[in-house]
């Protein structure tokens, strides 16, 4: 089957979750871009998997992406869940829960994995505990310019334009 018309699930208020095209995982990656620093990570993956591989997938309503989800196998009890999005327009109606749904239910047909793990932002953590996910642990990353007058006969750092990201890790065990 082609990758553009492989549908996995549709419901009836037109949410419709099929294949992610290689060329839409530009638009993923524009969506994250400006809620968070994003890589071009998806794009390689894209790239590189098969036209009938199974893990990228997005939702569409009347043949407009307004979703996506990413469901990967990063070790052989560990899947991983990413770049969950719905656009704005469309919050607040259960897309992002059927979403996820969707690709842990093709993943789970696809390997034995019992761990399911979400790397996210603050913002989302609200939701991911709503589907029974728990912290697991929380990290913090920077990034800035670190000062050209910096002196290097004193210790710390002299860094400049710093941001803090804040990320944490859920996880739900299937066993």
């Amino acid at each position: 089957m082609a990758l553009d018309t492989k549908k996995y699930q549709q419901w009836d208020d037109g949410l419709v979750v099929r294949r992610m095209r290689q060329d839409e995982g530009l638009q993923v990656i524009q969506w994250f871009s400006s809620l968070a620093t994003i890589s071009c990570d998806l794009e390689v993956a894209l790239s590189m998997c098969e036209e009938e591989a199974d893990g990228f997938y997005v939702g569409e309503v009347n043949g407009k992406m307004v979703a996506s989800v990413v469901e990967v196998a990063v070790a052989a009890d560990v899947r991983y869940i990413g770049c969950v999005y719905v656009d704005e327009r469309h919050r607040k109606l259960g897309f992002a829960r059927r979403m996820i749904t969707t690709a842990r239910d093709i993943g789970d047909h696809r390997n034995d994995a019992s761990i399911v793990a979400l790397d996210t932002h603050p913002y989302l953590e609200v939701m991911y505990e709503k589907f029974d996910y728990k912290t697991v642990y929380k990290s913090a990353d920077y990034q800035g310019t670190v000062s050209t007058g910096i002196s290097l006969n004193r210790f710390g750092t002299d860094v400049r334009q710093v941001q803090m990201l804040s990320r944490a890790m859920f996880s739900a065990d299937l066993l």
